[in-house]
């Protein structure tokens, strides 16, 4: 489950208990805090997250650990963790840090060695050195990578329907950033996908 606190945010301060709460159990569905009874949910301890890539456009490219909260079920025992908003399910990179990848990538025409070496927290250094496989992966995943508010067609090369994804990306960002480069809107837009 994402919080909708950011990655920077918790860095800074990792959120108690209380302020990252589930609403409700996504096991059984029931309240957090019922109104009239005893609390639901209850604090599981923290757990050590890994989380690859940039925190910002332009910064380099790194792994930070983050202290992501956890949370039990009093009735179904289900356990919960909650992350920041730009973290994804099953994925070490961040949410902008994969969009920045993919538009470096399928919009700036950057080579996949390139865009790791922006992107990737390892970097393979010589002359035989490869690309980066997992940029294909990311192409062939982006429309499900991301919760956009709308369908994006998967008619079309995966390059075609990753584009898209990245216009629906950039569309998301907050007004604050409409008069930045392309790049930053998208790198925004993608830190709010829930």
């Amino acid at each position: 489950m994402r919080a909708a606190v950011g990655i920077k945010a918790w860095i800074a301060k990792t959120p108690c208990v209380d302020e990252v709460r589930p609403a409700q159990c996504a096991g059984c569905g029931a309240a957090s805090r019922p109104v009239g009874a005893g609390l639901v949910v209850h604090g599981h301890g923290l757990l050590a997250r890994q989380v690859r890539g940039v925190l910002a456009v332009g910064e380099r490219p790194g792994v930070i650990v983050l202290w992501v909260r956890r949370y039990a079920c009093q009735l179904c025992r289900a356990i919960m963790t909650v992350v920041p908003t730009d973290m994804l399910a099953r994925r070490q990179y961040s949410a902008p840090s994969i969009a920045l990848a993919l538009h470096l990538w399928l919009m700036m025409g950057l080579s996949d060695r390139e865009v790791r070496a922006q992107v990737c927290a390892w970097q393979v250094r010589g002359r035989n050195a490869r690309g980066w496989a997992q940029l294909y992966r990311w192409t062939d995943q982006a429309a499900s990578l991301f919760a956009l508010p709308r369908a994006v067609s998967l008619v079309g090369h995966p390059h075609d329907v990753a584009r898209r994804v990245l216009t629906t990306l950039r569309a998301m960002s907050p007004a604050a950033v409409s008069g930045t480069p392309i790049v930053m809107q998208i790198f925004e837009g993608a830190a709010l996908t829930r």
